[in-house]
């Protein structure tokens, strides 16, 4: 398999800021149709995109925050072809697995039909500055991230009539073994978006 590259997310799109807070919802229910490659763009770019390039003194930034712009969230796009690493910087999909994980993104029987899912996943590796050092705090900045890029998802599937779920009750280590993450790298929760049915 090979890495895919996204077409460039339709960042002159108009929805307000304030309607799609106020449409955002979970929904649990879609269409079985696969999304098409631009709206896998721009969700993964509305997710955690690069919005500013890195420069010699600083690295990139994205459309989240993150504690000390360590970017500890991975994002791995799940399609019907396996599952790819989403790479911000590039805005591209780098192949992982030529396994379809769709069906087990999460535990519950209606998550078996996913179009597409997300799976979040820290990467403790990428701790820098303090928070390297306080290793009381890393699972609390992995959820706070990981709930940044998932509200984001959430907007734009507002803005673009998309249903979608944030799973927290996941079969981690099936999946961690799928996408053969080590120790450091630990799955926080999964995201399945779908056409309204």
């Amino acid at each position: 398999m090979k890495d895919i590259i996204l077409p460039q997310p339709e960042l002159n799109r108009e929805f307000p800021l304030m309607k799609s807070l106020q449409l955002r919802r979970t929904k649990r229910k879609w269409k079985k149709e696969l999304l098409p490659l631009q709206e896998i763009s721009n969700i993964l770019w509305s997710g955690c995109g690069e919005t500013l390039k890195a420069t010699i003194r600083s690295k990139n930034r994205r459309t989240v925050p993150s504690a000390c712009n360590s970017q500890l969230v991975d994002v791995y796009a799940c399609l019907e072809r396996g599952v790819y690493k989403y790479l911000s910087s590039e805005h591209k999909l780098e192949f992982v697995s030529d396994v379809d994980v769709r069906s087990i993104l999460g535990t519950q029987k209606m998550m078996k039909s996913a179009p597409f899912g997300l799976i979040y996943v820290c990467d403790f590796s990428k701790r820098t500055g303090i928070i390297k050092s306080d290793e009381s705090k890393k699972m609390f900045l992995a959820g706070t991230e990981t709930g940044f890029i998932s509200q984001n998802v959430y907007l734009y599937c507002a803005s673009s009539n998309l249903s979608t779920v944030l799973i927290a009750m996941v079969d981690r280590d099936r999946l961690a073994e799928v996408l053969g993450l080590n120790e450091l790298k630990v799955i926080t929760y999964t995201q399945i978006v779908g056409e309204v049915q």
